[in-house]
């Protein structure tokens, strides 16, 4: 038989002493007695639906203060206490001192405006220089890797990882980073190095080898050969000026599979 929590007089009369001394229970101001349940690692004897009531209604108050703050969630509080104190200074200004004032809230909300009008315009200008990033490099690279028979493909990835877009007297151009993030100079005259020498020099290369026509590690053996032979160099040249999609449908047409 399961020990009640909470008892009325009734029952505690008919309580058995067997099964829980009747000084285990204590009485309240209503006349009912409850369960003594000393506390032990939290768990105690509570009245779960007064709990329950006051957690409802400190829930509900939450609720009707957020809905009373939603009006002023866009509002500062540090300029809204500036701008109280500056109506209560206000009341004793002269009228030319209210309409300087007026002048003077009118240009600080311009200012403001142009701030946020230019932060838009330089991250707009930040995508914009990405984009003509990618569209020039990728331009420039798949011209000269057709030109030099080299699989776009494979390349394109790391001729992109080495190159760059810089703005030089008005111009951008495209510049070829050694692997200090400077501008590799080569020749005895120091000339900055072009994306045609970089894959030129990455012909030489074990690691890229394969992916150039004519070195015999393309690991497609004659049909390979085959579908190269149908394009001449003036059809690379053609290919190499298409956008991107269009390039390699029309790679795909004329044979090559790289």
């Amino acid at each position: 038989m399961a020990i009640l929590s909470i008892i009325d007089q009734e029952a505690f009369d008919a309580l058995p002493e067997t099964i829980a001394p009747k000084e285990q229970y204590k009485k309240r101001d209503d006349g009912k007695y409850v369960l003594d349940v000393t506390s032990v690692d939290g768990l105690e004897l509570a009245e779960v639906s007064k709990l329950q009531s006051a957690l409802s209604k400190e829930r509900e108050n939450s609720r009707k203060a957020a809905e009373q703050l939603k009006v002023f969630e866009d509002l500062d509080p540090a300029k809204a206490r500036d701008a109280m104190k500056k109506v209560e200074e206000m009341a004793n200004w002269t009228p030319e001192q209210k309409v300087k004032e007026q002048i003077e809230a009118v240009k600080a909300s311009i200012i403001e405006a142009h701030g946020k009008e230019k932060a838009g315009l330089e991250e707009r200008l930040v995508k914009l220089t990405k984009s003509l990033e990618e569209a020039m490099i990728v331009s420039v690279s798949s011209q000269e890797l057709a030109e030099q028979k080299s699989s776009v493909r494979l390349l394109m990835p790391h001729v992109k990882q080495q190159t760059r877009l810089r703005e030089a007297d008005g111009k951008f151009v495209v510049e070829v980073l050694g692997p200090d993030g400077n501008p590799r100079l080569i020749g005895s005259d120091g000339h900055p190095m072009s994306i045609g020498e970089l894959i030129g020099e990455m012909k030489t290369q074990n690691d890229f080898a394969s992916a150039f026509e004519g070195t015999g590690s393309t690991g497609s053996g004659a049909n390979q050969s085959t579908n190269t032979n149908k394009v001449n160099s003036g059809s690379y040249e053609e290919l190499a000026k298409l956008p991107p999609a269009e390039r390699l449908k029309k790679a795909r047409e004329m044979g090559i599979q790289k």
